[in-house]
């Protein structure tokens, strides 16, 4: 008998997860977190409902996931986008360019409706290992090497510490976008475009 051809219980729950997991990421990615709700996911999916929650807690808990996935995607390419730039460029263009991939990921990506919802998340439940506060993530490296490197240069001032300047840095960043969500896209974070440029 080919084990290829029956496939553990484990591999059966494996790619059941898999599938919901594709089907979520395809469907938030298309409508929005808020638009989608468990039953959408399970249709697309082609499985039962209590499947959905033998491997989720909840639909919140899936866009946790989704997130924690999409943030390590996303500062992959920050990186690589940070790595793109001439060497011999200046240190605040860096930092310009790089602040604007964010708010293209932001803005033209992700979009307000599904910001909304990751901070409505972070506000109410209690997640575990939240990789879009984490400190230690890819983005707060990034940020943290231009700054100290803007520093070592003389072009940023020395008035705290490298680490303490990304804190603030990324603090900053999130208040806002934060203000970009409450105020309902009130500004653009690109010139030229509709609504107020930032």
């Amino acid at each position: 008998m080919n084990l290829k051809d029956n496939p553990t219980r484990q591999e059966k729950a494996q790619k059941t997860k898999a599938a919901i997991y594709d089907s979520a990421e395809n469907l938030f990615l298309k409508y929005g977190f808020e638009a989608v709700n468990v039953d959408d996911i399970v249709k697309d999916a082609k499985v039962s409902k209590g499947s959905f929650y033998v491997h989720f807690n909840s639909k919140d808990t899936l866009i946790a996931r989704f997130i924690s996935d999409y943030v390590k995607r996303v500062d992959t390419d920050y990186k690589a986008h940070l790595s793109s730039l001439p060497e011999d460029l200046p240190i605040e263009e860096v930092l310009l360019s790089c602040v604007g991939k964010i708010a293209q990921v932001i803005e033209k990506d992700l979009g307000c409706e599904n910001m909304r919802t990751l901070y409505r998340i972070q506000l109410t439940n209690t997640l575990t290992n939240d990789a879009a506060l984490q400190y230690n993530r890819e983005l707060y490296q990034l940020f943290h090497t231009i700054l100290k490197k803007g520093m070592d240069q003389g072009v940023f001032t020395k008035d705290l510490s490298p680490e303490e300047a990304t804190d603030h840095f990324i603090m900053g960043y999130r208040g806002l976008v934060y203000d970009w969500c409450v105020r309902d896209q009130a500004f653009s974070f690109f010139k030229g475009e509709s609504g107020k440029a930032l």
